[in-house]
Protein backbone atom coordinates (compact mmCIF):
# COMPACT_ATOMS: atom_id res chain seq x y z
CA UNK A 1 0.00 0.00 0.00
CA UNK A 2 2.90 2.33 0.68
CA UNK A 3 4.04 1.92 -2.95
CA UNK A 4 0.80 3.63 -4.03
CA UNK A 5 1.36 6.50 -1.61
CA UNK A 6 3.05 8.94 -4.07
CA UNK A 7 0.35 8.20 -6.66
CA UNK A 8 -2.36 8.81 -4.09
CA UNK A 9 -0.80 12.11 -3.06
CA UNK A 10 -0.62 13.19 -6.73
CA UNK A 11 -4.25 12.29 -7.23
CA UNK A 12 -5.27 14.21 -4.15
CA UNK A 13 -3.30 17.25 -5.27
CA UNK A 14 -4.93 17.08 -8.72
CA UNK A 15 -8.33 17.20 -7.10
CA UNK A 16 -7.39 20.47 -5.39
CA UNK A 17 -8.06 19.18 -1.93
CA UNK A 18 -7.25 21.47 0.95
CA UNK A 19 -3.88 20.78 2.51
CA UNK A 20 -5.46 19.69 5.82
CA UNK A 21 -7.36 16.89 3.99
CA UNK A 22 -4.14 15.68 2.36
CA UNK A 23 -2.33 15.78 5.71
CA UNK A 24 -5.13 13.87 7.41
CA UNK A 25 -5.10 11.21 4.66
CA UNK A 26 -1.33 10.81 5.01
CA UNK A 27 -1.61 10.48 8.78
CA UNK A 28 -4.36 7.89 8.45
CA UNK A 29 -2.34 5.85 5.92
CA UNK A 30 0.72 5.99 8.17
CA UNK A 31 -1.37 4.82 11.12
CA UNK A 32 -2.92 1.91 9.23
CA UNK A 33 0.18 0.55 7.52
CA UNK A 34 2.04 -2.08 9.55
CA UNK A 35 5.47 -1.08 10.76
CA UNK A 36 8.38 -3.48 10.23
CA UNK A 37 9.49 -5.24 13.38
CA UNK A 38 13.07 -4.41 14.17
CA UNK A 39 13.67 -7.15 16.71
CA UNK A 40 11.98 -10.00 14.85
CA UNK A 41 15.16 -12.09 14.62
CA UNK A 42 16.69 -11.21 17.99
CA UNK A 43 15.08 -14.03 19.99
CA UNK A 44 15.98 -16.88 17.57
CA UNK A 45 19.55 -15.59 17.20
CA UNK A 46 19.95 -15.27 20.97
CA UNK A 47 18.64 -18.81 21.51
CA UNK A 48 20.95 -20.18 18.84
CA UNK A 49 23.89 -18.39 20.46
CA UNK A 50 23.04 -19.80 23.88
CA UNK A 51 22.72 -23.33 22.49
CA UNK A 52 26.04 -22.98 20.67
CA UNK A 53 27.77 -21.65 23.78
CA UNK A 54 26.38 -24.49 25.91
CA UNK A 55 27.48 -27.02 23.30
CA UNK A 56 31.01 -25.62 23.27
CA UNK A 57 31.17 -25.65 27.07
CA UNK A 58 29.98 -29.27 27.21
CA UNK A 59 32.49 -30.29 24.55
CA UNK A 60 35.36 -28.71 26.52
CA UNK A 61 34.21 -30.06 29.89
CA UNK A 62 35.91 -33.31 30.88
CA UNK A 63 35.15 -35.45 33.91
CA UNK A 64 37.90 -35.77 36.53
CA UNK A 65 38.29 -39.55 36.07
CA UNK A 66 38.85 -39.36 32.31
CA UNK A 67 42.61 -38.60 32.47
CA UNK A 68 43.74 -42.25 32.91
CA UNK A 69 43.45 -43.16 29.20
CA UNK A 70 44.69 -39.85 27.84
CA UNK A 71 48.28 -40.89 26.78
CA UNK A 72 46.91 -43.91 24.95
CA UNK A 73 44.38 -41.72 23.16
CA UNK A 74 47.05 -39.18 22.17
CA UNK A 75 49.20 -41.94 20.66
CA UNK A 76 46.26 -43.24 18.61
CA UNK A 77 45.40 -39.76 17.44
CA UNK A 78 48.93 -38.97 16.24
CA UNK A 79 49.21 -42.27 14.37
CA UNK A 80 45.76 -41.81 12.86
CA UNK A 81 46.61 -38.17 12.12
CA UNK A 82 49.59 -39.05 9.92
CA UNK A 83 47.52 -41.57 8.01
CA UNK A 84 44.73 -39.02 7.60
CA UNK A 85 47.27 -36.47 6.40
CA UNK A 86 48.58 -38.90 3.77
CA UNK A 87 45.05 -39.69 2.60
CA UNK A 88 44.21 -35.99 2.43
CA UNK A 89 47.39 -35.31 0.45
CA UNK A 90 46.52 -38.08 -2.01
CA UNK A 91 42.94 -36.81 -2.38
CA UNK A 92 44.10 -33.24 -2.94
CA UNK A 93 46.64 -34.44 -5.51
CA UNK A 94 43.91 -36.27 -7.43
CA UNK A 95 41.63 -33.24 -7.31
CA UNK A 96 44.48 -30.98 -8.47
CA UNK A 97 45.32 -33.21 -11.42
CA UNK A 98 41.65 -33.38 -12.40
CA UNK A 99 41.45 -29.58 -12.31
CA UNK A 100 44.61 -29.25 -14.41
CA UNK A 101 43.22 -31.66 -17.01
CA UNK A 102 39.92 -29.79 -17.12
CA UNK A 103 41.78 -26.50 -17.54
CA UNK A 104 43.80 -27.88 -20.44
CA UNK A 105 40.66 -29.18 -22.14
CA UNK A 106 38.82 -25.88 -21.72
CA UNK A 107 41.83 -23.97 -23.07
CA UNK A 108 41.84 -26.20 -26.15
CA UNK A 109 38.09 -25.81 -26.62
CA UNK A 110 38.30 -22.03 -26.37
CA UNK A 111 41.22 -21.73 -28.76
CA UNK A 112 39.69 -24.10 -31.34
CA UNK A 113 35.99 -23.22 -31.13
CA UNK A 114 35.60 -19.71 -29.77
CA UNK A 115 38.49 -17.70 -31.16
CA UNK A 116 37.99 -18.38 -34.92
CA UNK A 117 34.39 -17.06 -35.04
CA UNK A 118 35.39 -14.04 -32.98
CA UNK A 119 38.37 -13.38 -35.22
CA UNK A 120 36.19 -13.72 -38.31
CA UNK A 121 33.62 -11.27 -36.91
CA UNK A 122 36.35 -8.82 -35.97
CA UNK A 123 37.88 -9.02 -39.48
CA UNK A 124 34.48 -8.45 -41.12
CA UNK A 125 33.78 -5.43 -38.92
CA UNK A 126 37.23 -3.99 -39.58
CA UNK A 127 36.84 -4.47 -43.34
CA UNK A 128 33.43 -2.78 -43.30
CA UNK A 129 34.83 0.19 -41.41
CA UNK A 130 37.85 0.48 -43.71
CA UNK A 131 35.78 0.18 -46.88
CA UNK A 132 33.18 2.60 -45.56
CA UNK A 133 35.80 5.28 -44.88
CA UNK A 134 37.39 4.79 -48.33
CA UNK A 135 34.08 5.44 -50.14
Amino acid sequence: MQEDLPGLVRELRKETCPQRVIDEALRRIARETPRPRRFRHVIPVALAGIVLLCGLLLARWRPAGGNARQPELVEQQTHGGTQAAREAETALGLIGSALLNAGARSETAVSERAIPPLQHGFDRARNKIIHHTQL
